[in-house]
């Protein structure tokens, strides 16, 4: 059975807040925010998959709101439903314009709110599942580079906050041309397929994202690690899959601290030279790269 769809509420009237969840409680799981900045918090936390926002709240209204969370990566793509008793067509076009999906005036309909929510939760469901299709790899199930990208732009925001670490590792399948050529590209596929389902167990985290990069690199992220954690995650995995899947891996790390200005590809590209001199070093063993310096761990 699928989990529920999770929508904030966010009003400064408590009452409002009761009716709207009352009327919503069995359509989705309910948050409820009674100001702006209380909603901001709680979407970076819990990222709904609809907001139905207020617009007239003290301090921070909700045009302010909307705002901001089109300026945040975490909560930039969640839709917005606006309910106001400004009963005026500047403001439902204003709301519009700065990107919410409709817009519902005061006094509401409680048959068109539940219609309204029900019809956006289901295109939430839709594109999402649009999204998976087009951010996973075809053959592993593993996310790839794009879908890659976007989550680590988020982390990175997320991370820089607290002043977190971040850690990346690429992994390499040892001289797979060379099984490849003796057990056939069927065979290959196949054991790719059993080392995604391997690195996927391993680093089976909320905040933790294995990728395939393509051929048989992969790439794991790892959000708020530092790197002793990290390293010893990474020794372990090479382990297992030489013990489960008979073959053996290399692997290459790098651990910074967030920063909102942070490339993706720097990162990647650190990682990526710490994975060269692991092969270099007899393959079976992880190197992290760090600017403190290099320390190599081998098998």
């Amino acid at each position: 059975m699928d989990s529920l769809q999770r929508v904030l509420i966010v009003d400064d009237e408590v009452m409002n807040l009761r009716v709207l969840s009352e009327l919503l409680r069995e359509e989705a799981a309910i948050t409820l925010a009674k100001s702006g900045e209380q909603a901001l918090r709680k979407a970076r936390e819990q990222v709904p998959d609809l907001i139905i926002l207020d617009i007239k709240m003290p301090a921070m209204d909700g045009f302010e709101t909307l705002t901001a969370l089109r300026q945040s990566a975490i909560t930039k793509q969640i839709p917005v439903i606006f309910i106001s008793g400004l009963n005026d067509c500047n403001y439902e076009e204003r709301g519009l314009l700065l990107g919410a999906a409709d817009y519902i005036f005061k006094p509401f309909h409680h048959g068109i709110v539940k219609a309204r929510v029900c019809t956006h939760l289901q295109l939430v469901k839709q594109r999402k599942m649009l999204e998976r299709l087009a951010n996973s790899d075809s053959l592993t199930g593993l996310a790839n580079r794009r879908h890659y990208k976007q989550v680590f732009d988020q982390e990175v925001e997320q991370s820089s906050t607290s002043h977190s670490p971040i850690s990346v590792a690429i992994f390499d399948i040892d001289n797979f041309k060379r099984f490849n050529d003796r057990y056939g590209h069927d065979a290959g596929d196949r054991l790719l397929q059993q080392v995604s389902k391997q690195l996927s167990h391993h680093f089976d985290h909320p905040r933790f994202l294995v990728s395939r990069f393509g051929g048989e690199e992969f790439v794991v992220l790892m959000p708020e690690l530092y790197k002793a954690r990290a390293l010893e995650l990474v020794k372990g995995c090479l382990v297992e899959v030489a013990e489960s899947c008979e073959i053996t891996m290399s692997a290459g790390g790098v651990t910074v601290l967030a920063d909102k200005e942070m490339d993706d590809s720097a990162l990647l590209s650190l990682a990526d030279k710490a994975l060269y001199l692991a092969k270099s070093l007899g393959k079976n063993c992880a190197l992290w790269s760090q600017a403190q310096g290099e320390t190599v761990d081998e098998f």
